[in-house]
């Protein structure tokens, strides 16, 4: 496979006319035009090989980019994971050549399809963390959130998938989808469908709108606050949310693109769009045309991709690259490549070869994709606001019975996978149980002092619904839990609960388990410190925080029970040898 880089402007039209005589290789200067210059595209030099990456077969699906890590699979049957910088961490062997999808999430994770209606998680050690089986082919790819929820299409439904693999709720849709999902403003999934309607949920599966598009959608494409659509006969429209977060009526911009749309993508410069034909555009952040370029797609599928202050078409001949303004910066020519490109925000781009090998080359600048939403933890005055509401309407919320009642009534939904609209009441619910801050009912005296409700149990059961739901919002109450809870069993089972989410996404569990380390610990949470590091190393196939590694080696030559010392031993072993 060969490739080429970037060159200036006024040298196109002799760089096109010698690239029908010979191929060209390698890797050159950045040059800044001084606007856009439409079907006009920056002539290929020399390009930089930065590594190469032998796959044992062509690569029949990926590259896929995401947390720094590259994700492909070859059609020798085998899942491949690197860092962006070349370094292998990750390998499978899956059953089929090919995957239906391989998306990746923020945590280095990635979604692969298992058969025709399975799909699995894998961590990135590509070690299977988790799997189900939809029961049909889904009809459309799934999509990751910035938490790490999983949505999905499947029989006529949507289905939401916490990042342990619990399915969270089912909706029924009204049409099978026109367009890939995408995470929409709130966090939630946007959906087109093929009668012509674009709907937002919540990510508790809530309905927040619907609107009625002028022609079924082929591409959607999401800002914070608005939702870019490009329909089937080529027009571009914005659907942008009223106060109360529902869908307004779409509004057409500019001229569209007068072709097939391709892609739809977003940057906080705008959105851009691609049309089959080559057309990109501009679309600014007054919802306005900002400018269009005729791009050089040839035949075969093409792709888009959006950083702050660039714009990227990739095809398997060329990747380009234009400024904000449309000015052309970058070409990349490719030859021989067998799979879609893909660029990572260090600027280097992926290919597949036809010899086998994954191909990284020196392509642009760093970039930055628009920032994408935080995981908020759980809101303190929201859990609070629920126990005074039980406490209000209760005869006795801080009683044990009462709260083993409600806390039933979460599991069963939970279990059933029919928590939509209750998701976050539900966690805020069993987060005010497990913290130990149910509020006395009224006119019942003064409150004892310590958790309430009193009873270990109630604790106990709150944190598992809280792991078992799991969802990474959670973990800085476990965190608080564990920190805090004057029952050893408490303690235990909010490590244990943190593992059964399998994400900790600030590294505040681990910190927390190696300072708790630091003291003598009773057996029962040295034994739950190691369960839950040896959890949440299985979920996400490394422990990027050293501080998980510090609580295991404490705990291994403390003074503790020898199964307990052995099994962190054991532990210890494991992730030693992995890393």
């Amino acid at each position: 496979m060969r490739a080429s880089g970037l060159a200036k402007p006024f040298a196109a039209a002799l760089a096109l006319a010698l690239l029908s005589l010979a191929a060209w290789h390698g890797y050159g200067q950045s040059f800044e035009p001084s606007g856009p210059l439409p079907g006009v595209v920056a002539a290929p030099v020399e390009a930089e090989t930065l590594f190469r990456f032998p796959v044992g077969g062509v690569v029949s699906s990926g590259p896929t980019i995401r947390a720094g890590r590259a994700w492909l699979l070859s059609d020798s049957k085998v899942l491949y994971v690197l860092t962006i910088d070349g370094v292998a961490i990750g390998r499978r062997e899956l059953s089929e050549r090919r995957s239906a999808f391989l998306v990746a999430d923020d945590y280095g994770r990635a979604a692969v399809s298992s058969g025709l209606t399975g799909m699995a998680l894998i961590n990135k050690a590509g070690q299977e963390v988790w799997r189900v089986d939809l029961g049909v082919a889904p009809s459309s790819v799934p999509v990751f959130s910035s938490d790490g929820r999983l949505f999905v299409t499947a029989a006529g439904a949507l289905v939401a998938f916490a990042p342990n693999g619990r399915r969270l709720w089912c909706n029924a849709l009204e049409a099978e989808p026109s367009a890939p999902l995408v995470i929409g403003p709130g966090g939630g999934p946007a959906i087109a469908l093929q009668d012509g309607t674009l709907v937002l949920y919540s990510p508790d599966g809530m309905l927040l709108g619907t609107t009625k598009l002028e022609a079924s959608a082929l591409a959607l494409a999401s800002s914070p606050r608005d939702i870019c659509v490009a329909l089937a006969d080529g027009r571009l429209a914005i659907v942008k949310l009223d106060s109360s977060g529902s869908l307004k009526a779409a509004v057409s911009i500019g001229r569209g693109l007068g072709a097939k749309p391709i892609g739809l993508a977003w940057s906080t410069d705008g959105f851009y769009a691609l049309g089959s034909d080559g057309t990109l555009v501009a679309i600014g952040i007054n919802y306005e045309e900002s400018w269009r370029v005729a791009t050089r797609l040839g035949a075969g599928p093409a792709a888009l991709a959006a950083f702050d202050g660039r714009v990227i078409t990739l095809t398997k001949t060329a990747v380009h690259s234009y400024g904000a303004d449309g000015s052309p910066y970058r070409t990349l020519g490719l030859s021989n490549t067998v799979s879609l490109p893909a660029i990572a925000p260090n600027g280097s781009v992926f290919a597949g070869g036809a010899d086998w090998i994954l191909y990284a080359y020196r392509f642009e600048r760093g970039l930055v994709s628009g920032s994408a939403p935080s995981v908020p933890p759980l809101d303190l005055e929201a859990i609070d606001a629920v126990a005074k509401e039980e406490a209000m309407w209760s005869i006795a919320p801080y009683d044990d019975s009462i709260v083993m009642e409600n806390l039933y009534d979460i599991e069963k939904s939970v279990k059933s996978g029919t928590i939509e609209g209750g998701v976050r009441s539900s966690l805020s619910y069993a987060a005010a149980v497990a913290l130990g801050r149910m509020d006395s009912p009224f006119g019942s005296g003064t409150a004892t002092t310590g958790p309430s409700p009193r009873g270990a149990l109630p604790r106990v059961y709150a944190c598992g619904l809280l792991g078992g739901i799991g969802l990474p919002q959670a973990v800085s109450v476990l965190v608080d839990v564990f920190k805090n809870d004057p029952e050893p069993a408490v303690r235990a089972a909010a490590a244990l609960a943190v593992a059964q989410i399998g994400l900790d996404p600030e590294g505040g569990a681990l910190e927390a388990f190696a300072k708790a380390s630091e003291r003598g610990l009773d057996a029962r949470t040295a034994s739950a410190i190691v369960d839950a590091i040896d959890g949440l190393y299985r979920a996400s196939g490394a422990l990027d925080e050293r501080s998980g590694m510090l609580a295991l080696i404490r705990i291994a030559g403390g003074e503790y029970p020898r199964d307990i010392k052995a099994k962190a031993q054991k532990v210890l072993a494991r992730i030693s040898t992995a890393r």
